[in-house]
């Protein structure tokens, strides 16, 4: 079986920084606890708002009522997109905060990341086909 299909590159860039930490990773000290860092991406000038958390959950998803007059493709690709700039985002924040956290502890949330990103895309795509779909075979019962 091959590995699903990663138009986003999601999985590659997360790869990489997960690479780059486990060769930086040093003992942790006594730190500070910090509130997690949150990431937000928008699309459709901010009709489509996404805020993702630690380790790579998205939170929210809010899709202002005109973008569902986009075809399934438009507004999948315009969720692909907030998607990555929440995602994108939370990582910078996350490795932003790496000097002041334990970069171990770090190395193990984007793992987690990249596992669930990877999870709800393929969620998401099958959502979105699936309700593509539906509104093709109500199209045809008109």
């Amino acid at each position: 079986m091959t590995d699903p299909i990663d138009p986003s590159g999601v999985r590659g860039s997360l790869a990489d920084v997960l690479a780059a930490l486990g060769r930086a990773e040093t003992p942790a000290g006594d730190q500070d606890e910090q509130e997690p860092p949150i990431g937000t991406g928008e699309a459709v000038d901010g009709r489509v708002r996404v805020r993702a958390v630690l380790p790579g959950r998205i939170e929210s998803l809010e899709l202002d009522p005109s973008v569902l007059r986009l075809n399934g493709e438009e507004l999948a690709r315009e969720i692909e997109s907030a998607v990555n700039a929440a995602l994108a985002d939370l990582q910078g924040r996350a490795v932003a905060t790496a000097g002041t956290a334990s970069l171990g502890a770090l190395t193990d949330q984007l793992k987690e990341i990249q596992l669930n990103a990877e999870r709800q895309f393929a969620k998401l795509t099958a959502s979105l086909v699936e309700a593509q779909e539906q509104l093709a075979r109500r199209a045809g019962d008109r």
